[in-house]
């Protein structure tokens, strides 16, 4: 076999995920083609709320970055008591805000089309079949490897951003798809920089090859699974072979770059 370097590595890492990142923008862009009612985006838009919440632990999830802010505050901050720890931290709380703003962003949009505010007992008991797939995933690969798994999950957060890249290239003069744009432009280009940290800490992670390449293999799971999620929660079913397709590289890629 031959030896990667770390270079090598993240390359190869940021290739594949590169074509993951398009096939998530190409669900977005294939809902968006169609002609809907204000009330069609409500199904969308209450599981991304969902999600910008849940995914740092807003609302509960296990191991989150909400947990890791908490208990380093319970601690006593001993997080705070290093350069890098005190960095880490303004990350996290940045990235907090960051994610609020973004549920906020949607939420104003729901808002808007049903006229009722967004509760968060709805929220919670919102559940697609990919939700519960990749909740076991995580906790099957947290046993495993706690660290390979928090990296996979924070390598492939957001889907590189797939799906506000679709919204935010829309063309269009209709007022309800204006706002997703916008919304979708603004959340694309935070998470541009969430990817570039997450790849950071996983160049930084990793310690040998076989590392990488069960690594490899946890994003690649992920990331297939996160297809099956985006395109249930646009009330649409991806094919199976469109995921190997999309898996073996049969789409134009979409590379993290902040749209001006």
């Amino acid at each position: 076999m031959v030896q990667l370097t770390k270079t090598d590595m993240m390359a190869e890492l940021a290739e594949m995920a590169e074509y993951f990142w398009a096939g998530e923008a190409e669900i977005a862009a294939n809902f968006f083609a169609v002609p809907h009612d204000p009330k069609d985006h409500v199904l969308w838009l209450q599981h991304q709320c969902l999600r910008e919440l849940r995914g740092p632990g807003l609302l509960p999830r296990l191991n989150s970055s909400t947990d890791w802010l908490i208990n380093n505050v319970r601690a006593g901050l001993p997080g705070a008591e290093t350069a890098g720890g005190r960095s880490e931290i303004e990350y996290v709380l940045e990235q907090l805000l960051e994610e609020f703003q973004h549920y906020g962003f949607y939420a104003d949009i729901l808002t808007e089309i049903t006229g009722e505010p967004v509760r968060m007992k709805d929220l919670e008991g919102l559940r697609l079949p990919s939700d519960s797939r990749l909740e076991e995933m995580r906790a099957r690969f947290m046993a495993e490897s706690t660290k390979l798994a928090q990296m996979a999950f924070g390598f492939t957060e957001g889907g590189g951003a797939g799906i506000f890249y679709a919204a935010a290239v829309l063309e269009t003069d209709d007022p309800l798809l204006s706002k997703i744009r916008d919304a979708g432009k603004a959340i694309y280009n935070d998470e541009v920089g969430h990817y570039e940290h997450n790849a950071d800490g996983v160049e930084l992670g990793i310690e040998d090859q076989a590392e990488f390449e069960r690594l490899r293999e946890m994003v690649i799971e992920v990331c297939q699974e996160r297809l099956r999620m985006r395109s249930e929660m646009h009330g649409m079913t991806m094919s199976e072979d469109r995921i190997r397709e999309i898996t073996d590289g049969e789409i134009a890629p979409l590379k993290p770059v902040v749209i001006p």
